[in-house]
């Protein structure tokens, strides 16, 4: 490993946290490289149970330097709430930097994320609705691209951020009036831009020269995205999607790497399939295993805490994951939560009226199509103590061989639960 992307190969929710957390122990810096905190990536190891929103999951040791790139949106203020948790925990966050060049989520990114979630509801019904976790994610990318937005970096030059915030904010507040919702002074955000700064000040850096530096000299770099290639602003399930693009492609942009310095793309991959918001999602199960899937896997989102949508594994999902990332390996998670099932159903195309889809369509078509399964037989035994590859029961291998077939890519980590310890690496 010298920098390797780990990345969703479904719609997020894979386990990229436990995956990120144990192959951090041979990393020099990890670096997020998208998104904010609209998604958790759960740990579980010495220290505790953590859902890590902002935080990358190299923290829990002192060698690692923690990034947060010039691709990520940031709340300060869960940031500051985040890093308390883990210093209660015995874990030293000092090590955690923001690209200067990252923007800030402001309080009214949030309230007007909200807002319009709850508009889409009352006109076009909660079927239509994004599944949006409100955290401001969605506005805070669109000032970016608008060029409205307040990067990390601003917080170091207070009369630049004032002219910026005084630029910006009467078209906020606009906004807010037409939902009814509280408007905000420029003196308000200057206070809350002092606190930031004096929270957060000397952890706000250039992080690309070192960078640059740790590839150069081949230090061992790991680049953590968050969600997964369904919930990709490009490739997703549009507009079900997150608005930035946690692909291998996108962690270079993301986190200020050169294409030809990647040299392994990891997806992450559960044994099954889950999705938390609103699109399509062809192999959902509306039945006693999906509820079974949901219950003995805990499928609960780690941000909102909502109940994830559960179905049987996508092979059509993972091909097209697959060739968009140039997957060069996958890590199966959750496969215990399959231990006792007396069959799996695995998707292996789309019946589309009289036509079968072995590729992953428009958001439209893939609303109409139903899964065309093959059936495996379980193994029906428990397999959170296997450390090896040979460990598994024969059943097990034979599927997660299947799964390789479909991924077109080598399985390299298998995680028989959520601890640490609980990898097969094969």
């Amino acid at each position: 490993m010298t920098v390797t992307v780990v990345v969703g190969a479904q719609w997020g929710d894979e386990g990229k946290g436990r995956v990120v957390d144990y192959m951090a122990a041979r990393a020099d810096m990890v670096i997020r490289f998208q998104g904010g905190d609209n998604a958790g990536h759960t740990v579980v190891n010495d220290f505790g149970r953590f859902a890590l929103h902002l935080t990358p999951c190299g923290i829990f040791y002192p060698q690692v330097r923690c990034l947060l790139g010039p691709g990520t949106v940031v709340n300060l203020d869960t940031l500051a709430e985040e890093q308390a948790q883990l210093q209660a925990a015995g874990v030293d966050t000092g090590n955690t930097w923001i690209d200067l060049r990252a923007h800030l989520i402001w309080p009214y990114h949030r309230l007007l994320d909200g807002a319009e979630e709850e508009r889409r509801k009352r006109e076009m019904g909660d079927g239509e609705a994004m599944g949006t976790t409100r955290r401001g994610i969605g506005p805070v990318y669109a000032d970016k691209h608008s060029y409205n937005g307040i990067r990390a970096g601003d917080l170091h030059h207070p009369d630049l951020l004032c002219q910026r915030l005084e630029m910006i904010l009467p078209i906020k507040n606009r906004l807010l009036a037409l939902y009814g919702l509280e408007q905000f002074t420029v003196d308000e955000l200057v206070e809350q831009a002092a606190a930031w700064r004096a929270r957060h000040g000397r952890h706000i850096v250039d992080t690309l020269p070192w960078v640059r530096d740790a590839v150069e000299s081949g230090q061992r770099l790991l680049l953590e995205g968050q969600l997964g290639i369904g919930r990709d602003i490009n490739w997703g399930i549009y507009p079900y999607t997150t608005a930035s693009s946690p692909t291998a492609g996108g962690a270079c942009v993301g986190a200020g790497i050169p294409p030809r310095a990647i040299d392994e793309v990891l997806g992450v991959v559960k044994a099954y399939s889950t999705s938390v918001g609103g699109g399509p999602f062809p192999t959902e199960l509306h039945d006693e295993y999906g509820v079974r899937l949901q219950e003995v896997g805990r499928e609960f989102g780690a941000t909102t805490g909502r109940p994830r949508r559960c179905g049987w594994f996508d092979g059509v999902a993972i091909r097209y994951a697959s060739w968009i990332n140039g997957f060069t390996g996958i890590a199966v998670t959750k496969l215990d939560v399959l231990d006792h099932f007396e069959q799996i159903r695995l998707c292996t195309g789309y019946r589309l009226h009289d036509r079968v889809l072995d590729h992953v369509p428009d958001t439209a078509t893939q609303a109409l199509v139903e899964p065309v399964y093959e059936a495996w037989p379980g193994w029906q035994t428990d397999t959170g103590d296997c450390r090896t590859w040979h460990d598994l029961p024969q059943a097990a291998r034979a599927y997660l061989r299947r799964i390789e077939e479909l991924a077109a890519a080598p399985i390299r980590f298998v995680s028989v639960g959520p601890e640490r310890a609980q990898m097969v690496v094969v």
